[in-house]
């Protein structure tokens, strides 16, 4: 669905970048917006995670969502695992929004759209480390130019890590970055919350 609307918008609908924006602008997260009831208002929670600002936002997204969305998947099964993906997109949207709207220190946040599915897949990959952090992945470490094998729940840790850093210094009026780390870590919560009302009962009992 992320894929389709992405060539939608891009290679359809849209002859050039600013045409796309103006198209997806409409269906993006814009806190003020939403608190105020405009436009599509919290309907926007949910379709602005099926938007993309390019193809290569787009394809990291997607190589994160196939890489540890197979395996979560397989312990909730299809349907299951759509509504889970949906349910760490709500948590993702709310604590961006909130966050923006009540927490900033930054002019304005509150009227910068946000969109993307990285809020949902961070959730994906934070059930992840639940379910599966001692298996090993192939990864690079840079500076270092070559891929090591190391524990799942190192990287994932890693990842919730730095946004939970960038976050504080957000917070803190320190720094101003385009990167939603509100919506990553809200999306990481609603993972490791919901993905206990999703899994296989056999798989929750096996990992009690």
């Amino acid at each position: 669905v992320n894929t389709l609307i992405h060539i939608y918008v891009y290679e359809v609908a849209a002859a050039s970048s600013r045409e796309a924006y103006t198209l997806l602008f409409p269906y993006m997260e814009v806190p003020w917006l939403i608190l105020h009831g405009e436009g599509l208002g919290a309907l926007t929670v949910l379709t602005s995670g099926f938007l993309h600002g390019g193809w290569w936002h787009l394809a990291g997204n997607m190589f994160f969502l196939w890489f540890f969305g197979r395996k979560v998947e397989d312990a909730t099964g299809p349907v299951r695992f759509v509504l889970f993906y949906l349910f760490c997109l709500t948590t993702s949207s709310f604590l961006s929004v909130f966050s923006r709207s009540f927490l900033t220190v930054f002019p304005y946040d509150e009227m910068i759209p946000g969109l993307g599915a990285s809020g949902a897949i961070l959730g994906v990959m934070a059930a992840y480390l639940f379910l599966y952090g001692d298996q090993r992945i192939l990864t690079l470490i840079l500076p270092v130019p070559w891929p090591f094998w190391i524990p799942a729940w190192i990287y994932i840790a890693r990842e919730l890590l730095v946004n939970a850093l960038l976050g504080e210094l957000v917070q803190a009026g320190e720094i101003f970055v385009t990167v939603g780390v509100f919506a990553h870590l809200g999306g990481a919560l609603g993972g490791l919350l919901f993905i206990y009302l999703f899994m296989h009962p056999e798989v929750f009992a096996g990992r009690r």
